[in-house]
């Protein structure tokens, strides 16, 4: 049971890491928010099925799948420099937008995915539960992501995405190009929506017009829980990284959990809304603790060093 629980978490979970990542990379690094994921999200699933189907392998579909929901992340990021539109309803329009873009893509409200090259089937050769192998699989293309995200952040193009998300101000004061680095972050994020939408499509076995509802929202809470299990600063990448993953299978986990003990699919949206409200509570109160906490573990030290 608890095996079966694990395996669930890992493959419904893994894909949504590097979308969560993306979300978190906009939310917390550069503190904005960007609704655009939801249409990125659908669009780089849609692209990804659609390239799938017509006969490119599993790896180069989900590069194509990426590609579309950075360009998406471009298209915000160009409404908000070149016609001052704000970031949050930039991120709104492409959200609407981007639903019709993903209808004309699929051809139709949902594109099957069963005669078509997946990672699903990249593994069926191999022995032993085709959930663990997928599970490895997913893990290991996870891991890249995560330590190809971990090495951008530590160049100075990365440090400059951070710098300019804690005080713009001072980042632009350094030399830093704000309008660029918005641009870079907006692409990445998205991109990093399409690459997740694609491994979704590709375990699930199908794309759907509507899959990028509500990714804002879980990705949000999968953030905060991160945060409160990890507690991680801007300036140490490894513990982003890790809050991220940790916060997203904790996440999926709950919804796994939800389902295991009987509650109905359609109330996973309900589930999905308690758990941000949870999260957004527990961070404004044990946040609070965790900081006394740690400005009492200071105090003494400092009169130490006195």
């Amino acid at each position: 049971m608890i095996g079966r629980v694990v395996l669930d978490t890992l493959v419904t979970g893994l894909p949504m890491v590097p979308v969560f990542l993306g979300i978190y990379t906009v939310f917390r690094v550069r503190a904005d928010f960007d609704l655009t994921v939801e249409g990125s999200f659908a669009l780089g699933g849609a692209v990804t099925a659609v390239a799938a189907v017509s006969g490119l392998a599993p790896l180069p579909a989900l590069l194509l799948g990426a590609l579309a929901g950075g360009a998406a992340g471009l298209v915000t990021a160009g409404l908000h420099l070149w016609l001052r539109v704000p970031v949050l309803l930039a991120g709104l329009v492409m959200s609407i937008g981007l639903f019709s873009v993903t209808l004309h893509v699929l051809g139709a409200p949902t594109l099957s995915l069963l005669t078509a090259g997946t990672l699903t089937t990249a593994v069926t050769g191999f022995g032993g539960s085709p959930d663990l192998a997928i599970s490895v699989l997913l893990g290991l293309i996870v891991l890249v992501v995560l330590a190809g995200y971990a090495l951008l952040m530590r160049t100075e193009i990365g440090l400059a995405l951070r710098a300019s998300g804690v005080n713009a101000g001072m980042a632009r004061s350094q030399g830093v190009n704000d309008r660029a680095v918005l641009a870079l972050a907006l692409f990445v994020s998205n991109a990093l929506a399409g690459l997740g939408s694609g491994l979704l499509v590709q375990t699930q076995g199908y794309a759907d017009v509507n899959m990028g509802v509500g990714v804002f929202v879980s990705g949000v809470g999968a953030v905060l829980l991160g945060e409160l299990l990890l507690r991680p600063s801007g300036s140490k990448v490894f513990r982003i990284v890790a809050c991220v993953l940790a916060g997203t299978l904790l996440y999926r986990l709950i919804l796994v959990g939800a389902l295991r003990i009987g509650l109905p699919a359609g109330d996973l949206r309900g589930v999905t809304a308690l758990t941000l409200v949870i999260a957004v509570a527990a961070e404004r109160y044990l946040g609070r603790v965790f900081r006394k906490v740690r400005v009492a573990s200071f105090v003494p030290a400092a009169r130490r060093a006195y």
